[in-house]
């Protein structure tokens, strides 16, 4: 029988060249610009209602965070016992999904396009303020998917990837295109490095298989935004997929551990 660590790491490969294809795709606008959304060119995420403040995609972004936050909250209050690696992702994911939303509360001020790139002279406060902010969502998004990751760890990635935003002068349009590659990369090779006890864990073998999906929407984003994606909330549908993902693969890995468990206790006996 093939184990979790071994389904596991298989899928994180794939997640990996994944994310980087999608990334080369979306940078290179290939196979045709054409493909592309001019919504999705243009503000560099699928936006709906871009002139209201409260009622944009980023906004909505921020109240379905909100919401699937409390719920995750709830599954980890009667969460049974389960695995170092699970009780971890789940406790993160709190927090990672509330930050994903303010994160995304802060973009939907300026919902046709952020410069989040670190600009000195009259543009220093803002800048320095948009640094603040991108350190904490990216912090908060690492804390619920770096699972076991040191403070330090989770704070040099933040920092790196705000920065990230500067150093390859990453304009308003790629937010988008760099910050899911940033986060799936790092995400693919923290989860490499876990060690043996942690990867014996169910949910270790189906946490990359939940981002897959997450990576469609993001397709669909960039494709049919305006044809489709739009009307349900633009950007709010890739957010909304990313906390389902989380709570499907809790609920399954529960069961797969009580099973395992009781397996384990009838052998005993």
């Amino acid at each position: 029988m093939v184990s979790n660590a071994t389904i596991g790491n298989v899928g994180l490969v794939v997640l990996l060249f994944a994310t980087s294809a999608v990334t080369y795709c979306m940078l290179n606008q290939l196979p045709s610009p054409e493909y592309f959304d001019e919504n999705w060119l243009n503000n560099g995420f699928c936006v709906s209602n871009a002139s209201s403040k409260w009622g944009n995609s980023h906004s909505l972004s921020f109240y379905a965070d909100s919401f699937l936050a409390l719920c995750i909250g709830y599954l980890f209050r009667v969460q049974p016992k389960v695995p170092t690696l699970q009780s971890e992702i789940l406790s993160g994911a709190i927090l990672g999904v509330f930050g994903h939303g303010v994160g995304h509360l802060h973009l939907g001020m300026d919902a046709k396009g952020m410069d989040l790139r670190f600009r000195a002279g009259d543009d220093l406060p803002l800048s320095a303020f948009n640094a603040l902010m991108g350190v904490f969502a990216f912090g908060a998004i690492f804390k619920g998917t770096l699972p076991l990751a040191s403070i330090r760890r989770l704070g040099a990635a933040a920092s790196i990837a705000t920065a990230g935003f500067t150093i390859f002068n990453i304009p308003p349009e790629l937010n988008f295109v760099y910050a899911q590659a940033v986060i799936y990369i790092f995400v693919s090779l923290h989860m490499l490095t876990l060690g043996q006890k942690d990867k014996s864990a169910a949910i270790f073998a189906l946490y990359p298989y939940a981002q897959l999906p997450v990576l469609f929407i993001g397709m669909l984003e960039s494709t049919v935004c305006a044809t489709f994606l739009r009307r349900f909330g633009g950007h709010m549908i890739y957010d909304i997929s990313i906390a389902i993902g989380v709570i499907c693969i809790e609920l399954i890995a529960c069961r797969v551990e009580l099973a395992r468990a009781q397996k384990a206790k009838t052998k005993c006996s």
